[in-house]
Parts: C-alpha cells; structure tokens; sequence
C-alpha cells in the first residue's frame, strides 16, 4: 500500500523528517508499505491569495499555477497520508499552513472519503495537543479518517532514557491504529455513516442550494449526493438528522442571504 508523506518542515533533515523516517520503519515491521516523501520545502507552491475563487467557482478558477495540482495527485494515488509537521508557536508551519488554505475549497467539497490518514508533529515542550488536534480537524475535513495521532518530545538538547521510551511507546501505538485501520480498509465495503457525518454532510448539501448563486461549485458538487460516497446511511441516522437540521436552520435564520436591493 502506498503512503504518502508530506513533510511541513523548513528543515529538510530536521526532527520532523527523522520523526517520519521512524514512522515508516515502524509500519514496514507490520506489513508491505511503500513511502513517499514529499518536502513542501521543495515545492513551488505560492502563498494564497484569499480571492475565495476555488470555494465559490471551483479549484480550476485558482489564478496561482502551480504545484498544488500535482500534490494532490499523489493524495488522489496514495493509500493513505501522513501529516507532519514542528510545533511553531502553538501551531503548524508556515509552509503547512500555506498548503491548507491552498486546498481550502476542500472543506466544502472534500475529496479523500474512503482514505486513511495519520498526523505526527514534534514538539520542544508544549504545543503538541493544539497542533495535533488542529491537523485531524482539517485532515478529516478534507475526507479522510484519522487514524493515529503522535507527537514526539524532541527537544534542542540529548534526550534521555526515559524520554525516548516514551516517544517510542506513543509512536508504536499510533502506528498500530493507522496500520490496522489500512488493513480494514481493503476489506471494508461500504462504512456505515454516523449521525455526525451524515449532519456535516446534509448541511453543506442543503446550505449549497440556497447560496447557489453566489457559491455555484458547492452547489453542482451537492446536488444528487446521497452521503460523499457509497455508504450505508441507516433510517435512525436520517430520522434524528432531519429533526436536528430543522432545528440549526432555525437558529440560522438570520444568516442566509438577503433579498437583492435596487441599486
């Protein structure tokens, strides 16, 4: 199966590498993986503009002309993706930071369903959990399942014994989650669809007709969508979110467009 890595780190042989590398030994002990390593360091991938194009339009209305397409052919190829990136100030790189609000259209209309994913960050002390917890949240927007999350204490100085057992104890354990979570993967048909899922989902579809004039790329990506992939939606599923979405329309009122004035 092949994974693809993508690395957030302005160093290219730095503690976030060495960190992927243990990750990549500790999943080839466990089955017949093929990494690849993709440095946004690298890429040429300019700084977004917030011209809001590829939400609204589509991607293909995105001015910058760059790599952006061809990593997210490699997403498209990959079994599943691993995350990874330093702790910067409480959060992602720059460069990771860049690449996501590249792809920001894929909060709207993901594309990974059905993909499984891992994030790893190291950290010199603190900021571990927000960055962690911040990568699954957009990593699971885009479509995949998160399936393992490790941070790795790696700090300026020798670490000690106690240190590196347990780093070596939270990265074993997250490989073992993101490993099995794989193997299901070839033998899964299709997953069944929780209540929260199945809101995300009706939500952005019902959201798409009323703002179809101003937002025409969710709006063609929802309509004819029963869930964002072939899956078992039970009756209690649809019932519960039918009540809830009546509810939260309710309390949004106020907030769809308004009525078109003269000028």
């Amino acid at each position: 199966m092949k994974i693809l890595t993508i690395i957030g780190s302005p160093r290219k042989k730095g503690n976030s590498y060495q960190a992927a590398c243990k990750l990549e030994q500790e999943m080839k002990t466990r089955g017949d993986y093929e990494f690849e390593y993709l440095f946004l360091k690298d890429t040429d991938l300019q700084e977004c503009r917030g011209c809001f194009n590829c939400i609204s339009r589509g991607i293909e209305f995105c001015p910058l002309k760059d790599d952006r397409q061809m990593i997210q052919e490699k997403m498209h190829q990959a079994d599943g993706l691993v995350m990874v990136s330093p702790v910067y100030v409480m959060t992602v790189t720059a460069l990771m930071k860049n690449f996501i609000d590249r792809v920001a259209y894929l909060c709207h209309r993901p594309e990974y369903h059905g993909k499984k994913a891992m994030v790893l960050c190291t950290t010199g002390g603190i900021g571990a959990k927000e960055t962690l917890e911040y990568m699954e949240l957009i990593t699971e927007a885009w479509g995949y399942k998160v399936a393992g999350k490790c941070s790795l204490t790696t700090a300026p100085w020798p670490a000690t014994e106690g240190l590196e057992k347990k780093n070596s104890k939270s990265l074993q354990k997250s490989v073992q989650k993101f490993d099995q979570s794989l193997k299901y993967m070839e033998q899964e048909g299709s997953p069944n669809v929780s209540i929260k899922e199945y809101m995300g989902f009706r939500i952005f579809q019902t959201i798409s007709r009323d703002v179809k004039e101003y937002m025409p790329a969710d709006y063609q990506f929802y309509q004819g969508k029963k869930y964002y992939q072939p899956a078992k939606v039970g009756f209690l599923t649809k019932a519960v979110t039918g009540i809830m979405l009546r509810v939260i329309f309710f309390m949004m009122r106020d907030m769809g467009p308004g009525e078109k004035k003269d000028q």
